[in-house]
Order: C-alpha cells, then sequence, then structure tokens
C-alpha cells in the first residue's frame, strides 16, 4: 500500500466561514462526519467516495450521479433569510447527462430552498414554488473545473443574489417564503426525485441569514491564502510527443518541486533501496511544498516504486504526475484539465536550468 502525504493549509478558510457563525459546516473528509460548527453531523448513501485534494486542499466528496448523496442533521433553522454554500467540480454537463445536478437544499413543496444546475446548464436557486433568480456559467468553465457559488435569500428585501466564485453575478426581487424546516442535503433532493450531483462538493455550508457581498468576498478570497506565491528565474520547458508545452509561471514551479522531489527519489532509492516519504524529504527541499498558493503536493512510497502528484488548487492550471517504480527509471505525465494520473499525456522531454529547489 502507498502511504501519502498531503499539503495544502487552509486554516484560513475555515476560520473566515467560521466566523460568519453558520448554523453547519460540512468539508467531508469522510463519507460521514460532523459539522466545524455546531453538533449537527452528516453521512453519505449511495454512491459517494472521497478525494483529494478538493479546491480548498481539503479533501471532498465524490458524488457519482446514480445514487450517491449526502444528508445532514440539520433540519430547518431558516426563517425570514438564508445563505447556501458549496464548492463544486462536474464531471459532466447536465444538458448532456440528462438530468438535473442537485447541489443543496432543504426542499419543501411549495416552499423550496435548492440550489440546483438544470438540464440547460443553468444554476438556479428556488426559493419558492416556482420562485428562482439563475445564472448561467459558460458551460466550457465548468466542467473538472472549481467554482464557490454562494445563494441568499432575504424576506425583508425581497432579494434573492448568487455569487460565483466571490463576486454577485444574479439577483433579482422575487423573495420566497419564510420557514424552511425540511432536512439539508448535499448533492440530491430529499423531495425532488433523480437529481443526483455528478462530480466533487467541497465545504458546504447553510446560514440562518444573508451574507454580505464582503463576507462572501472574503471567504473566497481566504480560501486563495493556502501559502505565497513562489518566483523562479530558473528556465523551465517541458515537451510531449506533439512539441513543447506552454508553461505558465506556476506550473513552473510545479515541475520544478515535482523535478527536486524525482532528484532526492532517486537517491532514496539508490542509497536506502526504498523510496522516501514527503515528510523525509523535507530537510532536503529548498521549500517546504505546502507554501505553494497553486498547487497541492503528494508523494506515495511503496518498497522501491513512488508516485508524485502537483494538484491544481485553481482553474486553468496543468495537473502533473511523477512515476517510479525502481531506480532510476521515472516517467512525468500531465492533465491540462485536472488531476494528472500515469494515463495521462506523457512528457517526453523536461529542462530546467538556472535553479534547483533540491539542496
Amino acid at each position: 500500500m502507498f502511504a501519502a502525504a498531503l499539503y495544502g493549509a487552509d486554516s484560513d478558510l475555515v476560520s473566515a466561514v467560521s466566523a460568519t457563525h453558520p448554523l453547519g459546516y460540512y468539508r467531508f473528509d469522510a463519507t460521514r462526519g460532523k459539522s466545524l460548527v455546531g453538533s449537527t453531523e452528516y453521512k453519505s448513501s449511495g454512491g459517494v467516495t472521497t478525494g483529494e485534494p478538493g479546491a480548498t486542499g481539503s479533501k471532498f466528496a465524490k458524488l457519482d450521479g446514480k445514487d450517491g448523496y449526502i444528508l445532514t442533521t440539520l433540519r430547518g433553522g431558516v426563517g425570514t433569510a438564508a445563505t447556501m454554500m458549496a464548492w463544486v467540480n462536474l464531471d459532466s454537463l447536465p444538458s448532456q447527462t440528462g438530468h438535473i445536478f442537485y447541489v443543496a437544499g432543504e426542499s419543501e413543496y411549495g416552499n423550496d430552498l435548492d440550489m440546483q444546475f438544470e438540464t440547460d446548464d443553468a444554476l438556479r436557486f428556488f426559493t419558492a414554488s416556482g420562485g428562482r433568480v439563475e445564472y448561467r456559467p459558460v458551460p466550457t468553465t465548468l466542467v473538472h473545473q472549481w467554482h464557490m457559488i454562494v445563494a441568499t435569500l432575504d424576506e425583508a428585501t425581497h432579494s434573492r443574489i448568487i455569487y460565483w466564485d466571490g463576486k454577485q453575478v444574479a439577483a433579482d426581487q422575487g423573495g420566497g417564503r419564510a420557514g424552511k424546516k425540511n432536512a439539508f442535503s448535499i448533492g440530491a433532493s430529499t423531495v425532488f426525485s433523480g437529481r443526483f450531483f455528478q462530480g466533487g462538493i467541497n465545504d458546504a455550508a447553510l446560514w440562518d441569514r444573508a451574507l454580505t457581498a464582503n463576507e462572501v468576498a472574503t471567504i473566497y478570497a481566504a480560501a486563495s491564502k493556502t501559502g505565497a506565491t513562489l518566483t523562479t528565474t530558473a528556465k523551465v520547458s517541458a515537451a510531449d510527443a506533439a512539441g513543447p508545452v506552454a508553461l505558465k509561471p506556476a506550473e513552473k514551479i510545479a515541475l520544478m518541486f515535482l523535478t527536486a522531489i524525482e532528484g532526492i527519489e532517486r537517491d532514496c532509492q539508490d542509497r536506502l533501496k526504498r523510496a522516501c516519504t514527503l515528510d523525509e524529504m523535507l530537510p532536503r527541499l529548498k521549500y517546504d511544498p505546502k507554501v505553494d498558493s497553486n498547487y497541492a503536493y503528494t508523494v506515495a512510497a511503496s518498497g522501491t516504486a513512488y508516485e508524485a502528484h502537483a494538484n491544481a488548487k485553481r482553474a486553468g492550471l496543468i495537473g502533473f504526475c511523477f512515476f517510479s517504480r525502481s531506480f532510476p527509471t521515472s516517467n512525468a505525465f500531465y492533465n491540462p484539465s485536472g488531476t494528472a494520473t500515469a494515463i495521462d499525456k506523457e512528457l517526453g522531454t523536461r529542462s530546467i536550468e538556472g535553479e534547483s529547489f533540491q539542496k
């Protein structure tokens, strides 16, 4: 068995969400557990597993889109105002699968509180029978990319607002009805059948008030505070069978970390006749990988074999994987739109000139 170590601090996000006093806040580090705020619990049903890293560096719930969902012991608690939050990463588009992807809510006939992607790929927030506000993200930005969605309801001002990645993108004065009382569920409605979410959900929460725009922006910003932005003067290049691969500065940093890990692992394989864990390699790395704000790093070691990953924390960055069974052979792979594995595109050539992250 491989033993993996994950680096990616996320205490800022937990603190930011907790400071706003939600009724429940669920991170999904396992298929069942407790809210980080209050005493409620959650339990998965059907096709739900955990993956890592999620959008915010922690583990996330991966739902199969067939029968998987998460039910909490949080019921009602919502009077004249509410806010729901979740980080989402769709595995496919609802327009392609032909059914609604339910994100979260307290479903009730005639008195909805439901947030879901519908079969035209629009995100809709329902707060009463048929009443909704909606946002239509660009479909190509939905699949295999993490986004923070927040929806608020305020009966006093009759306002409904949707926030996308920390910014307001839709609002109306449709209002809704007060007094939601059913169970808070994630990934499927407890009332309207067949709306199983397909993909990842992370950091779901429910409030009994409407968060302000500043509070939403603060939470989103806190999710990005997972380290420092590293820079380098090194010349970093890579190519696959089709030719050179264009690399962003953050992706060059990721390759530098993995190349340093590769060098240390070769020494471990040669001298110790085994692969080293990431903890064992830290004294020999110029920087601790957890300071990288753009990537979370894992190393799994078993015997002489190891598998190292650089997993992007935000959309638009390449994922990398270095794999080796024994000294001195290793291979590098990349995925332009998500977590890389040893079956993705292979980097045939790699070069780093001018600096190394290996001491």
